[in-house]
């Protein structure tokens, strides 16, 4: 690999040249992570304005949106290629904003399409709607609420030459050229880990079973623990396309692994509980030799790791933009064929700790831990009894909309000095804290509030008796920068 720079920028490349067309990937150390709750959708949107700008061409073009990263990458002549980049980074550098409605929209009308199950859907249990906790957060509202200045702040302060790398899979050709603003990477610093969401289990609006373990960011008994857990799950429950492994940076020292597994239809519990018992198994008594052994020659075999980037490039990407250590192919196989079940239980032994277990809801667990006492369920609902029902101010449903509605869906809302509690048909509770709101957005008259939890709450007048007082109260208290109002 060798490392030169244009125009400011880093440039990474292989020093023999491909036999076809040379293949050029543009990188901003930024992605959805780095958005908040107020600008989520903010990145998709600088991306669509920019590749906007690339018009028709000869060769192909595309660009990806990741949760730490943003990649615009083209493949053809050098030609084509220095003029793709070029293009974007004039494009970067003065984005069209006078399209953005367009993009807005467009973006608006897929994410209404899409599906509650992404693999980092457990990371809002850990982290509430910021940082990591807000990659499966994507909403059309959001789109809607986002300004030309909005877009336009986030480019100047993202996609700048500092916080850029370009890697090429052959010699930088003749004319190549960057235009890109200054400016020095951005510093991310690690998310806040939400109260009383380590070491437990929970239940979200969602059809998979997930299990989030932590680990050094160079822990390969981390990544072999979580590989043999995967095919133990598969064969215990006998599904072998419905499941992954995924990985989330938390920052340059940490990464959050998720193990999502797909139920079959009325087997969530089953498949929770294998899950489970197949980790706390693993903790005890470690993987077998055997299947650290047919790991590792999977990898060999498979002449690419399992563990993540699988091009050298790749990885060099993220050492240049999150300092991690980057480690060759040499040395990574070493390192993951070195590991021990020693060394997979010490990791399993440490990681459970604050291990999240997450379920669909209407789940109902009780699992122990590696110690033998019941692993804590930490919903955002609080069951009737487990506390004792909150003070304040009561609004309950309309006489004529409880005549209409089931019984099943009864409920009310106890408007506090510190929140709203919202109170469902059986007296089970979820509270809205008015200093943990990341996002109010305006529906018409009504009001969708995005909790700390990352729960989103439907207020509308008319549920309840007196409810105008419920959006008046959330009015006064929200500043105006976490508030959306869509046009």
């Amino acid at each position: 690999m060798q490392r030169t720079s244009a125009d400011g920028v880093t440039v990474l490349w292989t020093p023999a040249p491909p036999p076809g067309p040379l293949t050029a990937q543009l990188t901003f150390g930024t992605g959805i992570r780095d958005e908040t709750a107020p600008t989520l959708g903010v990145t998709r949107v600088i991306e669509g304005l920019a590749m906007s700008e690339a018009g028709n061409r000869p060769h192909a073009y595309s660009s990806n949106l990741r949760d730490d990263l943003i990649e615009f990458t083209a493949k053809g002549t050098p030609e084509d290629v220095t003029g793709f980049l070029l293009t974007l980074c004039r494009a970067l550098s003065d984005l069209p904003l006078h399209h953005t409605g367009h993009v807005t929209s467009a973006l608006a009308g897929f994410a209404a399409q899409s599906t509650p199950n992404h693999p980092a859907a457990p990371l809002r249990a850990r982290y509430g709607p910021h940082a990591a906790g807000l990659i499966s957060h994507e909403h059309p509202g959001s789109y809607a609420a986002l300004t030309p200045e909005t877009v336009r702040a986030h480019a100047a302060a993202r996609f700048t030459r500092g916080n850029a790398v370009l890697v090429l899979d052959g010699p930088p050709p003749p004319g190549l050229a960057l235009p890109l603003p200054d400016g020095p990477p951005p510093r991310r610093t690690t998310p806040r880990t939400r109260a009383h969401v380590s070491g437990t289990w929970q239940r979200r609006p969602l059809d998979t079973v997930s299990l989030l373990l932590t680990c050094d960011a160079s822990d390969a008994a981390a990544t072999m623990a979580q590989l043999v857990l995967r095919r133990r799950v598969e064969r215990a429950v006998h599904c072998t396309a419905d499941t992954g492994a995924h990985w989330f940076l938390r920052d340059q020292d940490t990464l959050d692994r998720v193990l999502v597994v797909h139920p079959r239809p009325g087997r969530a519990r089953e498949t929770a509980v294998t899950l489970w018992q197949e980790t706390l198994r693993l903790t005890r008594k470690g993987p077998a030799q055997a299947e650290l052994h047919a790991l590792t020659d999977d990898i060999r075999s498979e002449a690419g790791p399992l563990w993540g980037p699988r091009r050298p490039l790749e990885r060099a990407v993220l050492a240049e933009h999150f300092a991690i250590p980057y480690l060759d192919d040499d040395t990574l196989f070493k390192n993951h064929a070195a590991v021990t079940p020693q060394a997979v239980r010490a990791y399993l032994e440490h990681a459970l700790r604050d291990a999240v277990l997450v379920v669909p809801h209407r789940t109902e667990l009780h699992l122990r831990t590696p110690n033998g006492t019941l692993l804590p369920n930490s919903d955002c609902w609080h069951p009737h009894g487990s506390r004792p029902p909150t003070p304040g101010t009561r609004h309950r449903m309309n006489p004529l909309r409880r005549a209409v509605t089931r019984r099943s869906h009864h409920g009310e809302y106890v408007l506090t000095p510190w929140g709203i509690v919202v109170r469902d048909a059986h007296r089970d509770e979820h509270d809205i804290r008015f200093d943990e709101i990341a996002l109010l957005r305006h529906e018409g008259p009504g009001r969708v509030v995005l909790t700390g939890c990352g729960c989103e709450m439907h207020l509308h007048p008319d549920q309840v008796a007196h409810g105008e007082r419920l959006i008046a109260a959330l009015d006064a208290v929200v500043p105006a920068h976490l508030v959306h109002t869509a046009p």
